[in-house]
């Protein structure tokens, strides 16, 4: 394995930074998402570590080939998944209702062929993690958590991708850890750490207090194989522009909405 530490001050610093190393240090790994005509994944562990999450410019225009809409449905679900957190989800296996609505098993998909969800709402884990760092803002308690043995042993491609998030107030400011097992780099990565940013303004809001750091650890980002051409192409392309043809501010990215 290769093993990265890649740091910046923006998410879109971070971002290019990631793909960039990526692409040519990656371990060549065959993994169940390629064709067998498809080049390997390009592969790495990382932390990737976003210093001033709020600086601008905040997003690089070409991390989310999904497009604006998509990237802003994607953010603002886990938002609204996190804030409405009185009301029960019905996507049993999103990662909001994970954080909010923590259940020991979710019906037959738990092995238990027969039961169904629980009607009532189940752990609210990022309650719990501001009622903690309300009481101690050093704890190295403030925690959530998505995998389930009961649930995901041997559910793949299904089970979460994130693991884990992990806050903590330090010199006044909020910092969080995001855990993932895999991430896609290209396709999802950048999509991924807005969505999960927004978890981390939401506690500092309900906690008063500035944001600190973001911390992304990945066991395995990944470029694609399927996704080689693309990606040699946007490279390419990259190292043509300056860094504002690159970027878009949280205004720009608002004006789609």
């Amino acid at each position: 394995m290769e093993y990265e530490l890649i740091t910046g001050e923006t998410f879109p610093e971070v971002w290019e930074k990631a793909l960039k190393i990526c692409w040519e240090r990656g371990v060549e790994v065959r993994t169940d998402y390629e064709k067998k005509t498809d080049p390997p994944s390009k592969d790495l562990t990382a932390m990737l570590v976003v210093k001033k999450p709020e600086k601008e410019p905040r997003y690089h225009r070409a991390a989310f080939p999904m497009g604006v809409a998509d990237l802003l449905d994607y953010v603002n679900g886990i938002k609204e998944g996190i804030i409405n957190s009185g009301e029960i989800q019905t996507v049993e296996d999103s990662y909001p209702n994970r954080l909010v609505n923590y259940h020991d098993n979710y019906g037959d998909k738990s092995g238990n062929t027969g039961n169904s969800a629980s009607p009532e709402q189940g752990i609210n884990q990022i309650e719990y993690v501001i009622k903690e760092l309300n009481r101690a803002g050093y704890s190295k308690k403030a925690q959530a958590i998505l995998w389930n043995p009961k649930i995901d042993l041997g559910r793949n491609k299904e089970s979460p991708d994130l693991i884990r998030l992990w806050f903590r107030i330090v010199e006044g400011r909020l910092n969080m850890n995001a855990y993932m097992c895999s991430n896609d780099l290209f396709k999802a990565n950048f999509a991924n750490m807005m969505g999960f940013f927004a978890i981390q303004k939401h506690v500092a809001s309900e906690l008063a207090v500035p944001i600190g750091s973001y911390c992304h650890v990945v066991d395995s980002l990944h470029i694609n194989g399927a996704y080689y051409e693309e990606v040699r192409s946007t490279l390419e392309q990259l190292s043509e522009r300056d860094w504002q043809e690159k970027t878009w501010t949280s205004e720009d990215i608002s004006s789609f909405g």
